[in-house]
């Protein structure tokens, strides 16, 4: 046989071997029902699917010493959090379980909340047809499987968001589509007005002409309501204002766009301060403290709600981190580097 042949033969063959794995990668039918499983807890009581019979379930099949797989759950976190009051269910599961200790302090770190399973004898791993790391299932009310995502694209969170929204019945077929597979648009002409309006409100705010800002943030979120930042800048001068209520509003708006965003749980922090719900405002502070960079006004209004809680020790304990913080933030001499 010529090499050219035999050459030929080869690349056919690895073609064939590349297409079945590619085909291969997610075998999970939807429209069937998910098969049931019980599996024991990584940290907890064992969990059977059946348990959650009647909701919507959201599995995400993941390896802790996979990136992708550690970048989904950290979206996937985000979306917990936004959809969890709406009775979504919400389930992780591994076969990776020989470092279980590792895997525990992954989960802590992380913050998942949810419970995460140990497929011990990996048989959820060939009764779903799992292929790739992570993947992603929704099943719905009636336990078939409405969604599998496979891996973690660019666009998992907004995928997983759309489509738990079309589960939901919040947003149609067309909708979905059009969150899952955007088209080119002109520029968003309120988008534009709206971020002109919010940008005269920081400049004003500069100025300290806080009834002007106040005026242009207002416009900005009356323009385009789902732009966090405008809540969030209309929340602070609301504060400044002494507008303790008005400002719990804005924050908790906020809060609901972007659950992640750090200065809508401290702004949301230090409302709760001002109008006396102590309890609320420190667990929110708390949270507001996860991964944040700036932290320094954090700790200052923790020290407030423990002040005026009465708990001194760690009023005075929050009041030297923020100390601490502003101090190794500032190395330099203010002739040198400007202080925020």
């Amino acid at each position: 046989m010529k090499k050219s042949s035999v050459l030929t033969i080869c690349c056919l063959f690895f073609t064939v071997i590349c297409l079945s794995n590619i085909v291969s990668a997610v075998s999970v039918p939807t429209g069937e029902q998910a098969p049931d499983f019980t599996l024991p807890a990584l940290d907890g009581p064992p969990v059977s699917l059946s348990d959650y019979k009647g909701s919507i379930v959201v599995l995400i099949y993941f390896r802790p010493d996979q990136n992708r797989s550690v970048m989904a759950l950290k979206e996937l976190k985000i979306i917990h959090s936004k959809f969890n009051e709406k009775g979504l269910q919400f389930i992780g599961i591994t076969a990776e379980t020989e470092k279980r200790d590792e895997l525990l302090t992954l989960m802590n770190e992380i913050e998942i909340n949810f419970p995460v399973l140990l497929d011990l004898n990996r048989d959820v791993y060939g009764s779903y047809g799992i292929r790739v790391y992570p993947t992603t299932l929704i099943i719905d009310r009636e336990g078939k499987i409405a969604s599998a995502m496979p891996g973690h694209a660019l666009s998992y969170k907004v995928r997983l968001d759309g489509t738990l929204q079309y589960v939901l019945g919040e947003i149609d077929e067309a909708k979905l589509k059009d969150i899952i597979s955007p088209k080119k648009k002109e520029r968003d002409v309120t988008a534009l007005y709206a971020e002109r309006k919010y940008n005269l409100a920081l400049k004003f705010t500069e100025m300290r002409l806080f009834d002007q800002a106040i005026e242009f943030a207002k416009q900005a979120i009356e323009a385009r309501p789902d732009i966090a930042k405008s809540h969030i800048l209309l929340g602070y001068l609301y504060l400044d204002d002494r507008e303790a209520e008005k400002a719990v509003t804005q924050f908790e708006k906020a809060v609901l766009i972007d659950p992640a965003s750090n200065d809508a749980g401290t702004g949301l922090g230090a409302a709760l301060v001002e109008v006396g719900n102590f309890d609320r405002a420190i667990e929110v502070l708390d949270k507001a403290l996860l991964q944040n960079p700036n932290p320094q006004r954090t700790f200052y209004e923790l020290g407030r709600a423990y002040e005026l809680k009465g708990e001194k020790d760690n009023s005075v304990a929050m009041y030297k981190k923020s100390i601490d913080k502003i101090m190794d933030d500032h190395v330099l001499p203010s002739s040198l580097r400007q202080c925020r």
